[in-house]
C-alpha cells in the first residue's frame, strides 16, 4: 500500500486574503512538483484534502497533472488534529492526502515510527512524500520538494 502525503503550496497571508488561497509562487511550485510526478508516471487513485482553500487548490493542481478524478474533503486533517485517530481511518492504495503543518509532519513520523514527535522528515510547502506500508509500519520511499524539481 502506497500513500502520498502533501503539504499545501505557499498561500497568501491572512492579511491579504482571509481565505488563504495559494499565492502565485505557491501555484507555480505545486505545478512543478505535479509535473514531476506526471513525468515519472506516479498514479494517484484518490486525493483527499482538509477542506481549507489552499489544500483544495493544491489538490486540484495534482489532480489535473496525474489524472485523478476523485477529490474530496475529509475530516481530521486540520493543522492540530490527532494524527493517530486520523491514521487508523486511512484506507486505500495510491491515495494522496493534502494537508497542513504540523499535522503532515507528525502523521509521517507516527506512520513510520509510532511516535508522532520523532521528526523523521521536514516538510516544505508543496512537498510530496511517498510512503509504503510494510507489515504494520510505513517506510519512506521518496520525497519531492519544489526545489528538487528545479534541478531535474
Amino acid at each position: 500500500m502506497k500513500i502520498y502525503l502533501v503539504q499545501h503550496g505557499i498561500a497568501l497571508d491572512k492579511s491579504e486574503d482571509a481565505r488563504r488561497p495559494l499565492s502565485e509562487l505557491g501555484r507555480s511550485e505545486v505545478n512543478r512538483v505535479a509535473s514531476h510526478l506526471k513525468r515519472n508516471s506516479v498514479s494517484i487513485s484518490e486525493i483527499c484534502h482538509s477542506g481549507k482553500l489552499r489544500a483544495q487548490e493544491t489538490s486540484a493542481i495534482f489532480s489535473d497533472a496525474v489524472g485523478s478524478k476523485v477529490i474530496k474533503a475529509i475530516d481530521g486533517m486540520d493543522p492540530n488534529d490527532d494524527v493517530v485517530a486520523f491514521a487508523v481511518r486511512m484506507r486505500g492504495d495510491d491515495v494522496m492526502y493534502v494537508g497542513h503543518l504540523p499535522h503532515m509532519q507528525k502523521l509521517t513520523s507516527w506512520l513510520v515510527t509510532g511516535d508522532e514527535n520523532a521528526g523523521v522528515l521536514k516538510f516544505h510547502n508543496g512537498c510530496v512524500v511517498c510512503l509504503e506500508k510494510v507489515n504494520s509500519r510505513f517506510q519512506i520511499l521518496w520525497s519531492v520538494t519544489p526545489d528538487i524539481t528545479l534541478r531535474g
